[in-house]
């Protein structure tokens, strides 16, 4: 093997491109990133690695030269569950500021680096603009390599959801080839739904294809369900590692971080009679795998919330998957006989008679969970001063019940939200990977660095009138924790196996 790969990542978020390099024997040198609470858990977990802050600041010239720049950004504008102002949308308009650095780099160095580019979307790109706005970005990424190139738009006017462009060595020195592929990672070994377009450059050949498509590179040729991480356990290196050629060595360097059954079932805890299968609020999904993690989580559940359902004993699973068919009814059984339920229909949808407003409890159904309103979800049957429990009826907690202690059952079932350490391992990542952020006695380095950083997020964010003051950093870096940052990271980055398998592609490639 020759020289070792190195890599940018640009829209950096969780680290996934990062981690993925490292995992697969490429060196991360710099990333650019915004975000406070991603930057903190990065910089704790790959301290190698430099952080450049904002995309629009950074000259491609003047950074270290990488072979691979990578970039996983902003979707809001072409998802379609946005507004779908496009490509040339506010956030997912600087998809241009990547094009921009790979110029200057390239002019920089001969257009000797970077020698690939791998950028990752929502799939929602294909349609955006009615197909035109993923028609610009390949041809930007194209003329990158030759400002007379260009491709058309397909004839039907839709894209498929894999392709390829080449450029013949003759016609181009070297050559020159571009493939797009939307990866599933429920199909790369995460329980989870989530659909990403992939897109690779090969600046310098026409291996782009070879890349994306060529699964017999997999050790074994398995299927794609059985790739990468499928009974993973221990350390990577030891673990899945054989699997895509890992590094050796390259888990010492996380700090020992360890990967426990990362494509395993998600356990209420750690016992093993103890599972729990997953719906979202709308009460959709085979309860296996996960619908797509998404960054709106922030005190808040809405229909695309992903939801568990937690069963207490583990033949008791066919039970909890039939709760799909009975509209999402939750079901608790404090004895042999006794039944309690919420009413059915509490997690997905309502009856049209019970208009746009109102409690939404009527006889069978009650409103859909919404952010936004705070509708019942169970029906309290009450006498004047007490509370009345029947065989397969009991009230939910209230306020008002202030002479009774309101019925609590333990059942078989619970509905929660996942936590943010499983939407860590639905991503592919770690348990810990943000576990000991914690500085409790900040340098001036420190303080210097981070309040760099908020304002960065400030004058970006447009959030606040103010920078943060000293003590505010201060008091940040003692405890920079919360959930719900932890939930938007998890939502808005990707799933470290399908980097894995892209990175891995390059690195197989080169020495091949």
């Amino acid at each position: 093997m020759g020289k070792k790969l190195t890599l940018g990542s640009l829209f950096d978020g969780s680290g996934g491109f990062t981690l993925g390099a490292l995992l697969t024997g490429i060196e991360p040198i710099w990333a650019s990133e915004v975000a406070p609470f991603p930057i903190r858990v990065t910089t704790r977990r790959l301290p190698q690695v430099k952080h450049l802050g904002d995309i629009t600041r950074i000259n491609g010239a003047n950074v270290p030269p990488v072979d691979i720049i990578t970039g996983g950004f902003c979707c809001q504008d072409l998802s379609v569950a946005g507004k779908r102002a496009g490509l040339h949308g506010e956030r997912s308009g600087l998809f241009f500021q990547i094009v921009r650095i790979i110029k200057e780099m390239r002019a920089a160095t001969g257009s000797e680096y970077p020698r690939y580019a791998v950028l990752e979307n929502v799939p929602g790109m294909y349609s955006s603009g009615k197909g035109r706005d993923f028609l610009e970005v390949l041809n930007e990424l194209i003329k990158i390599k030759d400002e007379a190139l260009s491709v058309p738009m397909p004839e039907n006017g839709k894209w498929s959801t894999a392709g390829e462009i080449r450029g013949c060595a003759s016609a181009l020195g070297d050559g020159f080839s571009l493939g797009w592929r939307t990866l599933d990672a429920q199909f790369w070994g995460v329980a989870q739904r989530r659909r990403r377009c992939y897109i690779v450059v090969d600046f310098t050949g026409e291996r782009a294809g070879e890349i994306l498509f060529d699964e017999s590179r997999l050790r074994g040729n398995p299927p794609q369900s059985g790739f990468p991480w499928q009974s993973a356990a221990g350390c990577p290196a030891d673990g899945a590692g054989g699997a895509i050629g890992f590094e050796p060595g390259a888990a010492s360097r996380l700090g020992g971080h360890c990967w426990d059954n990362l494509a395993g079932t998600l356990r209420a805890d750690a016992g093993d009679n103890q599972a729990a299968v997953v719906y979202d609020a709308r009460g959709n999904g085979d309860g296996d795998i996960v619908s797509t993690i998404t960054g709106d989580h922030e005190n808040r559940v809405t229909n695309y919330t992903t939801l568990a359902v937690v069963a207490f004993a583990q033949n008791q699973r066919d039970e909890v998957r039939n709760l799909h068919d009975c509209a999402g009814a939750l079901a608790a059984n404090p004895g042999a006989k006794q039944q309690t339920y919420v009413l059915q229909g509490s997690m997905i949808g309502r009856a049209d008679k019970n208009g746009p407003h109102g409690g939404g409890v009527n006889e069978d159904v009650s409103f859909t969970l919404t952010g936004h309103d705070r509708h019942g979800i169970a029906y309290a049957m009450t006498t004047g001063c007490f509370t009345q429990v029947y065989e397969e009826k009991a009230p939910t907690l209230q306020a008002r019940d202030y002479k009774d202690a309101p019925a609590v059952v333990r059942g078989q079932y619970v509905v929660r939200r996942l936590t943010p350490t499983e939407c860590a391992l639905l991503q592919g990542f770690p348990p810990d990977w943000c576990a000991g952020l914690e500085t409790p006695e900040p340098t001036e380095e420190d303080i210097a660095f981070w309040s760099e950083v908020w304002e960065t997020h400030r004058r970006i964010a447009g959030t606040s009138s103010r920078p943060k003051s000293r003590n505010q950093i201060v008091k940040w870096l003692q405890n920079p924790h919360t959930d719900s940052a932890e939930y938007m990271m998890w939502g808005n980055g990707v799933a470290l196996p399908c980097v894995v398998f892209v990175l891995g592609g390059i690195v197989y490639y080169e020495q091949k």
